[in-house]
């Protein structure tokens, strides 16, 4: 999540938004952690999914955490969505500790050009 901080250009046309089961609360303290490394703030929304509807929308629930207290925790994805909301480019990761690279996110944005 901290990478995701220098995937955009100046002034570029494109929206970031990361979405988690984290409530509102959480997200604020995650991304003033974040901050805390001295390379900038988190320039993106962190938005809450608490219920995990947007998630189960996505069937990125993953089973792992069945019956956890964190239920709902879904697998690391990102979507990049061209402007007539048509996934143009997904990756969905089973193991949480995989995140595609910017260099990958920002080859999927470069091919929408």
């Amino acid at each position: 999540m901290a990478e995701l901080r220098t995937l955009l250009k100046p002034n570029e046309a494109v929206k970031l938004y990361a979405i988690s089961i984290d409530s509102h609360e959480e997200n604020r303290e995650f991304a003033k952690k974040i901050a805390q490394d001295g390379r900038g703030k988190v320039n993106y929304p962190l938005l809450s999914d608490p219920d995990s509807h947007v998630i189960d929308a996505y069937g990125l629930r993953d089973p792992a955490y069945a019956g956890q207290k964190v239920e709902g925790i879904p697998h690391p994805t990102v979507y990049v969505i061209d402007k007539s909301g048509r996934v143009a480019w997904a990756m969905v990761e089973s193991d949480y500790k995989k995140r595609p690279a910017n260099d990958d996110i920002r080859a999927a944005f470069d091919a929408l050009k």
